[in-house]
């Protein structure tokens, strides 16, 4: 970039062209007709408030000066100091857009210093300045680029970025949303076609268990629950056994403790242990199989986007699953 006295001495150069060329040869020339000598004067007036703030580097004060002097002169000295600003202000688009009206006319209406000087502002924004050549062939996708909506496809298009992270975002109900990260350098053209998947095409159920897992607590449990059922009737028959003796043995005159205290007795004790373990085994059984019952519930199955990556190019595309579908994100440099 060049330096502040420079930059003073090629505004005075611009800010004295403007009127400085004879009558003659300002009625001939394409960038002065139609102008009216007051708009002229109120253009050069506003020129040096510019060239003044400019000096001071109040960059877009000076732009806005220039600018209301377009209005009254469009005359491509004034162009040119515009191209200053926006550089100064790092716009290098608008200033490439600028310099192009700036040398609309050659190098008649600025001095051949200023004109030497914009053609090497040429070459220097052509460098800082990258273009994104989009296509998209699917209709009814919506393509936005940084935010801004840039059609609707079947669309294609070349966008001049300045260097750095842009954002490419395509959308369409029932689809994939593709957002693509994409580094721009200076000086490169980027290609790239937007397409974007169904959602159907990257669905896939998965499940909170494998699918053998919830089976195999819920039949585990029946079954634990069946055995604590077999032992229960076990220890029912049991005592089925027992009180048939007691009344065979004690049906006339009935039996005292003492009488009671061998096998018969024994016989009542482990009835009703079996009855307690059986009772208890049911229970564990039944909250077993209730507990697969809820993780059948549970692995019913949801359906999701899986993250899946492909290349392109140097760069990497991923697919982000979301609630509205799935982002598709590309980081990387071109």
């Amino acid at each position: 970039m060049l330096g502040t006295m420079k930059w003073a001495r090629s505004i005075a150069i611009v800010g004295g062209v403007l009127l400085a060329a004879s009558p003659a040869i300002a009625e001939e020339a394409p960038w002065s007709a139609g102008v009216t000598e007051a708009r002229k004067t109120a253009a050069q007036k506003l020129l040096e408030e510019g060239n003044a703030r400019f000096v001071d580097r109040n960059y877009s004060t000076a732009l806005e000066k220039y600018t209301a002097a377009v209005k009254s002169w469009d005359h491509p000295a004034i162009r040119f100091n515009i191209v200053r600003c926006l550089i100064q202000l790092d716009k290098p688009i608008e200033a490439s857009d600028q310099l192009k009206l700036a040398l609309k006319y050659g190098a008649k209406p600025l001095e051949e210093a200023v004109y030497n000087e914009a053609l090497a502002y040429e070459k220097l924004l052509a460098n800082q300045i990258g273009e994104l050549e989009l296509k998209c062939d699917q209709p009814g996708v919506t393509v936005t680029f940084d935010g801004q909506k840039v059609g609707t496809c079947p669309h294609s298009e070349k966008i001049r970025v300045a260097p750095g992270e842009h954002q490419l975002v395509g959308t369409r109900e029932g689809f994939l949303t593709r957002t693509v990260d994409v580094v721009i350098i200076g000086g490169k053209v980027v290609s790239h076609s937007v397409s974007l998947d169904p959602l159907t095409k990257a669905a896939r159920v998965v499940h909170r268990y494998p699918a053998w897992v919830p089976w195999a607590v819920f039949g585990g449990g029946l079954i634990v629950a069946g055995a604590g059922g077999l032992m229960n009737l076990k220890a029912a028959s049991d005592m089925d056994i027992y009180d048939r003796q007691i009344a065979s043995a004690c049906a006339d005159q009935g039996c005292t403790e003492e009488e009671l205290a061998g096998g018969l007795s024994d016989q009542r004790d482990s009835a009703l242990r079996l009855n307690k373990i059986a009772i208890g085994v049911m229970v564990v059984g039944a909250v077993t199989a209730v507990t697969g019952g809820v993780m059948l519930y549970l692995n019913r199955g949801k359906t999701v986007y899986a993250e899946s990556r492909e290349s392109i190019g140097d760069t990497k595309v991923t697919v982000i699953p979301t609630a509205d579908g799935a982002l598709m994100t590309m980081f990387g440099r071109f």
